[in-house]
C-alpha cells in the first residue's frame, strides 16, 4: 500500500450477532439488494494489515436497527453497542466504536447516549439519514442533538433507504448505488435548512461518501437562499460555510470527479479515510485505496493528513496510536 501513514478507517462496519439475526427475522438476508457480508474481528484485522490500516472506527451499517418496534429497537441498540464495546476493549488500539441509537425514540436514545458515553466510553455515534421517515433535521430530534452537542460528540452520518423511492425509476438497481447518495444529500440539506447544524455547533458531523451530491448542489441551494426565495427562513444561511465546517469521509468511488468538486468547497483538513469494509469487499477496498494513492489531486502530505491526522484530531485517544 505504499509508504503512507497507517490509516484510521472512519467508514467501516461490524455486524453484531443480534443485528444479523434481526435482519434474518425480517426476511432481509440481502437488504437493499446487497448481500449481508460475513464479519469477525480476526478477519477484519487481517484485512487491516493488508490495507495498512492502524485503527477502524466500527459502526452498524444499513438498514438502521429500528425495524418499526420501539422496544425492540431499544434492546437491539443496547446489544449492538455492547458487542461493539467488547471488541473495542479486547483490541483497544485496533478498533474504536461509533454507537447506534434507537432513533427516532427520544427517551430511549437519550438513555443510550448516557450509557454508551459514561459506561462504554465509545468514541462517537453513527446516525442514519432517516429512521421511520423522520430525517435528522426534524425538530422532534432536537433533544437528542442538544445532548450530543453538550457532549461535543463526533456524529458520523450513514445513508439509509429513503422514506420513499419512486416506483419504476431505479430499474432494480441496488438501493445503495443511487439512493444512498440522494438520502445523504437530502438529510444534510434538511439539517442546514432546519437550522440543526447552526443550533448545535459543538457536534462534529462526518458526511459519508465524499459528501454525495452536496458539492454539486451547493450553488443551486445557496444562491436561492441568498435571494430569499424561501420565505419561511428566519435568518440567512451560508451554505458554503456550513459545508466547509463539516467533515467528509472519502469512502467509495470518489475519483476522478467527485473528490475534485468537494475539494473546491472543503479544506483537506476536513477529509477522512474510509474503506466501507466489509460491504465493499477487500479487492474493492484495495482498488479504491490505490486510486487515492495515485491521484494527482493530492500530495503525499495531504494523503497523510487524510489517512490519519484528521481522525486523530477528532479522537484524542488515538493520539498515541502509531
Amino acid at each position: 500500500m505504499g509508504n503512507y501513514a497507517r490509516k484510521i478507517d472512519m467508514h467501516v462496519h461490524y455486524l453484531p450477532k443480534a443485528y444479523r439475526e434481526g435482519l434474518l427475522t425480517r426476511g432481509e438476508k440481502d437488504p437493499y439488494g446487497y448481500p449481508t457480508p460475513a464479519w469477525n474481528p480476526e478477519a477484519h484485522m487481517e484485512f487491516m494489515e493488508e490495507m495498512g490500516i492502524a485503527t477502524a472506527m466500527l459502526s452498524v451499517s444499513s438498514p438502521h436497527l429500528h425495524f418499526s418496534d420501539d422496544h425492540a429497537a431499544k434492546i437491539l441498540a443496547r446489544q449492538a453497542n455492547d458487542e461493539g464495546a467488547d471488541v473495542m476493549r479486547k483490541y483497544p488500539n485496533r478498533f474504536g466504536l461509533l454507537a447506534s441509537l434507537p432513533l427516532p425514540n427520544i427517551e430511549d436514545s437519550l438513555e443510550e447516549i448516557q450509557y454508551v458515553m459514561d459506561i462504554l466510553h465509545v468514541d462517537g455515534f453513527s446516525l442514519p439519514t432517516n429512521t421511520q421517515k423522520i430525517y435528522l433535521g426534524n425538530p422532534c430530534l432536537d433533544p437528542i442533538f442538544a445532548e450530543l452537542n453538550r457532549r461535543r460528540a463526533v456524529v458520523v452520518i450513514h445513508p439509509n433507504k429513503p422514506s420513499c423511492v419512486p416506483e419504476g425509476v431505479t430499474e432494480n438497481l441496488p438501493i445503495p448505488m443511487m439512493e444512498f447518495f440522494f438520502d445523504t444529500t437530502r438529510t444534510i440539506t434538511n439539517m442546514i435548512l432546519k437550522g440543526t447544524i447552526n443550533r448545535f455547533p459543538e457536534i462534529k458531523i462526518v458526511v459519508p461518501h465524499a459528501g454525495a451530491f452536496l458539492s454539486i448542489l451547493a450553488d443551486r441551494i445557496n444562491i436561492p437562499l441568498q435571494m430569499q426565495m424561501i420565505g419561511n427562513l428566519k435568518e440567512s444561511i451560508d451554505v458554503y460555510a456550513l459545508l466547509k465546517g463539516m467533515y467528509y469521509d472519502v469512502a467509495g468511488a470518489c475519483l476522478p470527479r467527485q473528490l475534485h468538486a468537494l475539494m473546491e468547497i472543503v479544506d483537506v483538513d476536513h477529509l477522512l479515510y474510509g474503506s466501507d469494509y466489509p460491504y465493499t469487499p477487500p479487492f474493492g477496498c484495495l482498488y479504491l485505496a490505490e486510486a487515492l494513492n495515485k491521484t494527482d489531486l493530492l500530495t503525499d502530505e495531504q494523503r497523510r493528513v487524510i489517512y490519519r491526522d484528521n481522525a486523530k484530531g477528532l479522537f484524542p485517544r488515538l493520539q498515541t496510536i502509531k
